[in-house]
């Protein structure tokens, strides 16, 4: 399985190099592994997030795109999304399937369709 996700994540970032989305830089900590990546985001205009730039790392899991990636910030940041210790609690980012908990339905949680 951890063929097939390396094969896709080399893919993707091939992509976002080609066509970078606009705010985001992204890819591996290094070439030796693409499960490991960093990101800078910037703040978008008109927010109080504007002129910041947030780093962040991106963590990606052996049978990726099955499973979701987990993101954490390295730097403080406070948002209702984000955990103290800088995890990222987003419904797109929660494990395919029924929430446990019953507040998500399963078409906000992960999907390997899901488009950038």
């Amino acid at each position: 399985m951890a063929g097939s996700a390396l094969r896709r994540l080399m893919a993707e970032y091939k992509q976002l190099t080609l066509n970078p989305p606009e705010g985001i830089v992204a890819g591996p900590l290094n070439e030796e592994n693409f499960f490991e990546w960093e990101a800078l985001i910037t703040g978008p205009e008109g927010t109080c997030f504007e002129g910041g730039v947030f780093p962040a790392r991106l963590t990606f899991p052996v049978d990726y795109p099955l499973s979701p990636p987990k993101m954490k910030f390295t730097s403080d940041l406070f948002h209702p999304n984000i955990y103290p210790d800088g995890r990222v609690c987003i419904s797109i980012l929660h494990a395919p399937g029924d929430d446990p908990m019953g507040y998500e339905s399963s078409a906000e949680r992960w999907s390997p369709v899901q488009e950038r």
